[in-house]
């Protein structure tokens, strides 16, 4: 962007801005691809696993003696014998940031959704309960009979989809509240669950905005040592892409936190519609970092910084700079 040109008040569609290209992919080739399809035979044995483990590594089992390694990012190639810049290189390359998506990656899995631009994933039932978990403790402190009424029968009711039909049906039947009070009242209440698990769901689902810092901080590191190169104008670039790489990642955490924050705020449960929309609201915001960054982010994880063609690394630089001028996408929704 020139020194001239303002900042864009608005969002551009997502799918088609600025498109950015795996490094090592040749002209015409589709990536990600469909599926996790190794090449080496070793990849493909029976019993091969990727985990992500709680350290935040990767974690390999292998199909004979229940083995299980732990690798980082930078070094797993280096562990299994794969060159840098290859296909199995790049495939491994995705594995962390499908785990994001799901718990364990087998050969011929498919590519999660996020990684190829797919719909977001449905509202996972763990988040659910997660947001309805904190609508029980919400109703808990309402100084209300009828919100502490519905929040002792949440309580005793298992959870899953019917938590709030069957906690409604125990209210009415059980606890001798009227219909026309309860029904609307769990219904506008489901609605607010169902909100902030979308906030939930897609907060978990974001890219792995870590480790692509710290691949561009790996790579900056790795051009300013080359007296080649120090102070070229790719260097450069570099240096000035490094204070602002860590904003997706920033703004991320912050609408997270703003969603929480505003489920813990007294509202009158009567009337949640405002939450329920700002909510949502704040599910679209963090949807829009997801799409304009996944694949980005999973492109950086491709690079090695030692052998990864130079011009592949600017058009990375680029598409990164590009993303963060979208100053809209950074701010909370109004």
């Amino acid at each position: 962007m020139s020194q001239t040109e303002s900042p864009p008040t608005s969002l551009p569609d997502p799918r088609g801005f600025d498109p950015v290209r795996f490094p090592g992919t040749a002209e015409g080739e589709t990536w990600p691809p469909p599926q996790f399809l190794f090449q080496a035979s070793w990849l493909r044995e029976p019993g091969m696993a990727f985990e992500r483990d709680p350290s935040g590594g990767i974690g390999l089992v292998r199909p004979y003696a229940h083995m299980r390694m732990l690798a980082d990012l930078e070094n797993a190639h280096l562990l299994l014998d794969i060159a840098p810049g290859t296909h199995d290189f790049r495939l491994l390359r995705l594995v962390p940031a499908a785990l994001r998506c799901v718990e364990r990656i087998t050969p011929g899995d498919p590519v999660p959704g996020p990684l190829l631009d797919e719909d977001p994933e449905p509202v996972a039932e763990h988040h659910l309960y997660a947001a309805t978990s904190e609508l029980v403790a919400r109703l808990a402190a309402t100084a209300g009979e009828e919100g502490e009424a519905l929040a002792e029968a949440m309580r005793r009711t298992p959870p899953g989809p019917a938590m709030f039909e069957a906690a409604i049906a125990h209210c009415i039947t059980k606890g001798g509240f009227p219909m026309g009070t309860m029904a609307p009242l769990g219904r506008r209440l489901q609605m607010l669950a169902n909100a902030h698990a979308r906030v939930l769901t897609t907060a978990a689902s974001q890219p792995d905005y870590e480790a692509m810092e710290r691949m561009v901080r790996r790579t900056r590191d790795a051009l300013g040592s080359d007296r080649r190169w120090a102070g070229d104008l790719l260097t450069r670039a570099m240096d000035g892409l490094m204070p602002m790489i860590a904003r997706p990642r920033r703004a991320a955490a912050a609408l997270l936190a703003t969603a929480e924050e505003a489920m813990r705020r007294p509202l009158p449960l009567e009337a949640p519609t405002r939450l329920i929309r700002d909510q949502l609201a704040l599910r679209d915001r963090l949807l829009d970092l997801s799409v304009f960054w996944h694949r980005l982010s999973a492109a950086w994880l491709a690079v090695d910084p030692d052998t990864t063609d130079r011009r592949e690394i600017e058009a990375l630089a680029r598409n990164a700079l590009r993303r963060l001028a979208l100053e809209p996408l950074y701010r909370a929704p109004d």
